[in-house]
């Protein structure tokens, strides 16, 4: 009787177990679809706090399960990472510093990310960092191609936040 209860209590594991890799397999897959967009992807216009916040997070809570907040975009401005808005509006630049901030911070301290992020040519920058993060994330399961710092840090954060799924 208790060798089966046992092979029953093996079998009720195994099929749980099978259930979330499975489960895993297809967040996995789903997590692999998504995308950043790129800068000309963004409004022409000027945007207040809410609206950047809304367009942020349309982008960033399905990869980092999180949302952006009017706290955090403050704190940003107050440390230098991203200008101050213009007449309590933000333009693409700011909505493409915000994004890369919000990425790259789920696994780097904010001096790290300054460094990361120091340029003049933030549209340029942000287009590189987009091209990077959607290639690393369709390609999870290849090799790194090279070793530059920003695509080693998009790789960082992108095992970072499998390995908590994971593990959830």
């Amino acid at each position: 009787m208790i060798i089966y209860l046992r092979l029953v209590y093996v079998m009720i594991y195994l099929e749980v177990y099978a259930m979330n890799t499975e489960k895993y397999q297809q967040w996995l897959a789903d997590f692999k679809q998504l995308r950043l967009p790129d800068y000309h992807q963004f409004p022409d216009l000027a945007l207040y706090m809410d609206q950047v916040i809304q367009e942020t997070n349309r982008y960033l809570t399905p990869i980092l399960h999180a949302e952006v907040t009017k706290t955090m975009i403050n704190s940003y401005v107050k440390m230098g990472l991203v200008p101050h808005p213009l007449k309590k509006k933000y333009t693409a630049e700011h909505l493409a510093l915000i994004m890369m901030i919000s990425v790259l911070k789920t696994s780097f301290s904010l001096d790290t990310i300054k460094s990361l992020l120091a340029t003049d040519e933030v549209e340029a920058h942000f287009n590189e960092f987009v091209r990077i993060f959607n290639h690393e994330i369709e390609h999870l399961d290849e090799a790194v191609q090279s070793f530059s710092p920003l695509e080693m840090a998009i790789r960082a954060v992108l095992y970072k936040l499998i390995l908590e799924r994971k593990l959830s």
